[in-house]
């Protein structure tokens, strides 16, 4: 079956136009769908068949997947604010507004996703990102900013606050959960990691600087991921997480905003460049697997075989690899 294609010629020609040379890719991918949303998309999770978008001006967009071909919008919540991030866990979506006034986290009952409703918000952070642990009942964990919040939405849901804070060096753009342990990507200041099993006091267990701006982060018990804007992929050995050291660096061919890493791959939302998918079966050598030009993708998720993209302009776009 012939696939949708969905850029024109005069997108793909500028896309590349003036790039460095980066190595062939080793497998094809092709565009399967796109929906477009009203707003800037940032960032996008799955939950089943609805992907849920958080879409800055746009709000938060929630959009039935279960044809990839024929995607549509079947909720939303509209906010006057930027919506930055967006968790889901249960019947609920934490949304992370960026705003100096009344931004912050919103909760919403998504039980019925046609109707999000408002459930309470903490107004008082600028929230750049959330993450929702599925095994933590009680707690979202935010970067926000030159802080990171462990925000209690268990115990008042109306009403969700910290219980507990920290000073970010540099500004906090990016929350990865991992056990009890937070990977912060924090801007000019790189990796910082901060272990929840211990007091305040001695909680900041590690930190490294980065070439250039850490956006993103996935990470296991070995490695973190960076999306790292201008310096592309860089992936820290975290193995001694007191000690973490850059085992590699991938220069993607423009601004790295994300990254999701599967079966050995590191999926990489690129800004102008779209997608990179990189191998990091040898995390000390990664290469150049392969790549699908979007107009620019600042938000990367994938299941199964299928890639989905928050894209500024495109909104959802969602990816294949070819046979």
């Amino acid at each position: 079956m012939r696939r949708k294609q969905y850029l024109p010629l005069v997108l793909l020609i500028s896309l590349f136009c003036g790039r460095p040379e980066v190595s062939t890719p080793q497998a094809n991918f092709a565009i399967i769908g796109v929906c477009p949303l009203p707003g800037y998309a940032n960032k996008v999770v799955l939950v089943d068949s609805l992907a849920y978008v958080a879409n800055g001006q746009g709000g938060l967009q929630i959009v039935n997947i279960s044809d990839p071909e024929s995607t549509y919008v079947i909720g939303q919540y509209l906010t006057d604010r930027d919506v930055g991030s967006v968790a889901v866990r249960d019947t609920f979506a934490y949304i992370a507004l960026r705003s100096s006034t009344s931004g912050g986290l919103v909760t919403l009952n998504i039980a019925d996703p046609t109707n999000p409703v408002f459930v309470g918000q903490d107004p008082s952070i600028y929230a750049n990102d959330v993450a929702a642990p599925l095994d933590d009942t009680m707690y979202v964990y935010i970067a926000a900013n030159y802080w990171f919040h462990v925000e209690d939405v268990y115990t008042y849901p109306q009403y969700p606050s910290y219980v507990r804070r920290f000073t970010t060096p540099g500004d906090a753009r990016g929350v990865y959960m991992l056990d009890s342990i937070a990977f912060l990507a924090c801007e000019q200041m790189g990796l910082q990691m901060i272990n929840l099993a211990r007091p305040d006091s001695t909680a900041l267990v590690g930190w490294i600087d980065t070439p250039s701006n850490a956006r993103g982060i996935s990470a296991d018990y070995y490695y973190a991921y960076v999306a790292d804007g201008r310096g592309g992929l860089i992936i820290i050995d975290v193995s001694d997480i007191e000690n973490p050291s850059i085992a590699s660096q991938y220069d993607t061919p423009e601004y790295a905003n994300d990254v999701f890493i599967v079966n050995d791959k590191a999926f990489v939302a690129d800004g102008d460049a779209g997608l990179q998918i990189i191998d990091i079966a040898d995390p000390n050598e990664p290469l150049l697997y392969g790549s699908m030009p979007t107009s620019y993708a600042n938000g990367v998720c994938v299941r199964s075989d299928t890639i989905y993209i928050a894209d500024r302009d495109m909104g959802l776009v969602i990816i294949v690899e070819e046979e």
